[in-house]
């Protein structure tokens, strides 16, 4: 697993503020996701049942869910919540996700000033919490 899949994660999941707020920055949610799927995904698929036993984090997802604690703690929220793992994943290196954002001139500082402007950076609700476990537990819904 690594950064990118965790952006798809939080595009399949939309309902939350991370994708709010990319659209309001004016990314196309599905262009993004098409994109990082590209650079992702072999052309033939790979059947889940034919894979690893266990799902493996790269060190690069490693670090970014590690940033979003450092996110969440900056913003004083208890929880970590989808913008906290936007803002981790554009604090990445190397990662389809970021250099598409980074060609639409979207990095961390532009994020993070727009997430403060919208008091988006702390839980409001239960329903915007971002789950790891419910992202990559359903395995056959990460390639769609």
């Amino acid at each position: 697993i690594s950064p990118d899949h965790i952006l798809l994660g939080i595009l399949r999941h939309a309902d939350n503020d991370a994708c709010r707020t990319l659209a309001a920055l004016g990314v196309d949610l599905d262009e993004m996701k098409n994109c990082v799927e590209g650079s992702i995904f072999r052309p033939k698929h790979i059947a889940y049942s034919e894979g690893d036993d266990r799902l493996v984090f790269s060190r690069s997802a490693q670090n970014t869910l590690n940033l979003c604690i450092v996110e969440a703690t900056i913003a004083s929220s208890d929880s970590i919540i989808a913008t906290h793992l936007l803002l981790a994943i554009s604090s990445s290196s190397g990662s389809a996700s970021l250099k598409y954002l980074k060609s639409l001139g979207i990095d961390h500082s532009v994020l993070m000033s727009y997430l403060k402007k919208e008091n988006l950076l702390c839980a409001k609700k239960v329903d915007y919490t971002v789950s790891i476990l419910k992202i990559i537990s359903s395995p056959d819904k990460i390639a769609s």
